[in-house]
């Protein structure tokens, strides 16, 4: 009996010491919100956002409760959003790989690549797409950085967001994802 108490003991005091974060010290983050600080039957509010791309036209779209609308793709068009930096070697390994997906679903699918990185130039980024050869919209600014934040808490790249030829969520992928994973999940949300 002892001896399963000193256990009980040991694993608590284990447990006390090491956490699920790498912060050492207790701070709010850490502390769950409480469902009074929660608005209850409030009405959600939709956000347009009109994103630069460097090599197309501006993409807009609006968030919504369930997803996201693309002006140009809604009913169209499945839409994989890829959140990259450059500097992080999974996302240009899966440049490829989105490359060929493009190339496969043609007119059915389409790619959004939103910069998660502040103070590049487009001149950079130009020439970035150009040495990869990027054949799908690559945005970047203000203005996508406030897209980003409103897609979630992004604390890692590459993050992908799938949706429907409706704007809906469909999947979320984060770091290296294969083609075939990928061409499950969309052969799936083009039946949507």
């Amino acid at each position: 009996m002892k001896t399963k108490y000193l256990f009980a003991s040991a694993l608590a005091a284990l447990f006390l010491f090491t956490g699920c974060d790498s912060k050492s010290e207790i701070d709010e983050s850490l502390i769950a919100s409480s469902s009074k600080n929660k608005k209850v039957g409030g009405s959600y509010e939709s956000k347009k956002f009109v994103l630069d791309s460097v090599n197309a036209n501006s993409i807009e779209v609006s968030t919504k409760l369930n997803g996201l609308d693309f002006k140009d793709f809604k009913g169209k068009k499945v839409v994989l959003v890829d959140v990259f930096a450059t500097w992080c070697p999974p996302c240009i390994e899966g440049i490829p790989v989105l490359k060929g997906l493009k190339e496969k679903y043609k007119d059915q699918f389409e790619i959004v690549s939103v910069l998660f990185e502040e103070g590049k130039t487009k001149e950079e980024i130009t020439a970035f797409v150009k040495k990869h050869d990027i054949t799908y919209p690559v945005t970047m600014g203000d203005t996508t950085m406030k897209f980003i934040k409103d897609l979630g808490d992004i604390q890692k790249v590459p993050e992908l967001y799938l949706f429907t030829k409706d704007g809906t969520f469909s999947k979320k992928f984060v770091g290296e994802t294969d083609k075939e994973t990928f061409e499950r999940y969309i052969d799936n949300a083009l039946t949507k």
